[in-house]
């Protein structure tokens, strides 16, 4: 067996295989795509009780943000019961822009739920928990349920015995203030938690804004977001950067883009979630070195991944290199997010932008 060679680009959306190509999961107990239900169980008649409480932990941006599909499938099953939540937590002013009907306070941590009752059901957002979800759709298809948002949102169907509206991409959304986006307006997102792992550099994201605006003549703007402390120059080539915009300022920031291309890292979901007065959204693409990208994205249809192989071999088992313990500087150049040559990521981001074909 041998390690695909070439960087994986994948497009968002609804994934279909033949079973014989589908990556490690578990197989739904029922047959999803066809209409069948979970069996019931009693938890769901404590939570529309009693209500619920999600713990959405204490990680970083990205992990609190796919963990609120966890929150959105509880009110799925429960918004005839409660009409308003509550969020407790250090990012209110945020979440105060989520789609999710919510009244916010600050706090530590990341608490989600309903008003009231000290008995309510309690959910822990645990990423290192959900399996990729297999649903068999005949004898020769299975749809795959890898995307993280998904896998919560799967989570609490089968943990309450309950079908949830959702097919795919549950995530809720960050409202913008924008209309519309500004033709070839490219932002890059920089941020990371790891930058010696996950950033694909300052240098390499001005060589995509070169290779964006040779291969199409017009009025390029290009935006480059830094995390804050960092201090680059004022621009990098043809690149303005950004000096460590608060998430709330980058919802309109991104809503006003066409495109972001981004490290593997929550504001990159954010880009990803951020929706613009019309409903649109920005087309995405994460860049993901080390972490598995079938399931550290949103689902969106918009959302779109270009992956080093050894994040592809993380998505075809659905592992993880923390959890599991992998030094993924074993793999050399295979986990080298740098190693990704510009050229692949501005072709591929321009026809999912629409800007050319191939």
């Amino acid at each position: 067996m041998t390690l695909v060679e070439d960087p994986v680009c994948h497009r968002g959306g609804r994934s279909v295989v033949r079973r014989e190509q589908a990556p490690l999961g578990r197989l739904l107990p029922y047959r999803r795509a066809n209409g069948e239900t979970p069996p019931r169980r009693a938890r769901l008649d404590a939570v529309r009780e009693k209500g619920w409480r999600v713990d959405l932990g204490s990680r970083g941006l990205g992990d609190l943000l796919l963990g609120l599909a966890m929150a959105q499938a509880l009110h799925d099953a429960t918004h005839d019961q409660f009409e308003t939540l509550e969020y407790a937590g250090s990012r209110a002013n945020l979440i105060a822009r989520c789609t999710l009907p919510v009244t916010v306070t600050g706090g530590d941590g990341h608490q989600l739920g309903t008003h009231g009752s000290e008995d309510a059901s309690k959910f822990d957002a645990v990423p290192e928990s959900p399996p990729t979800l297999l649903d068999l759709i005949d004898a020769n298809f299975v749809e795959v349920h890898a995307a993280l948002p998904m896998r919560y949102y799967l989570d609490v169907e089968q943990s309450l015995g309950v079908r949830l509206p959702a097919s795919g991409d549950p995530s809720p959304r960050f409202r913008s203030s924008v209309a519309a986006p500004k033709p070839l307006h490219v932002i890059f997102v920089a941020t990371t938690s790891r930058p010696d792992r996950k950033d694909y550099g300052i240098d390499n994201f001005d060589a995509l804004a070169e290779h964006l605006s040779a291969r199409h003549p017009g009025a390029w703007r290009f935006s480059l977001v830094t995390p804050p402390g960092h201090q680059p120059p004022a621009s990098v080539g043809q690149i303005e950067v950004l000096h460590g915009p608060s998430a709330v300022e980058c919802i309109d920031l991104f809503a006003a883009a066409e495109l972001v291309i981004g490290n593997d890292t929550g504001l990159t979901h954010l880009a990803a979630l951020t929706i613009r007065t019309d409903g649109t959204q920005p087309h995405v693409v994460g860049l993901y070195g080390r972490h598995g990208y079938a399931k550290w994205i949103t689902g969106s249809a918009g959302h779109h991944a270009v992956a080093t192989p050894f994040s592809h071999l993380m998505s075809v088992a659905d592992a993880c290199p923390v959890r599991d313990r992998y030094d993924d500087t074993l793999w050399s150049t295979a986990s080298d997010l740098r190693a990704i040559p510009a050229k692949v990521i501005a072709d591929f981001a321009g026809q999912c932008a629409g800007w050319w074909t191939r």
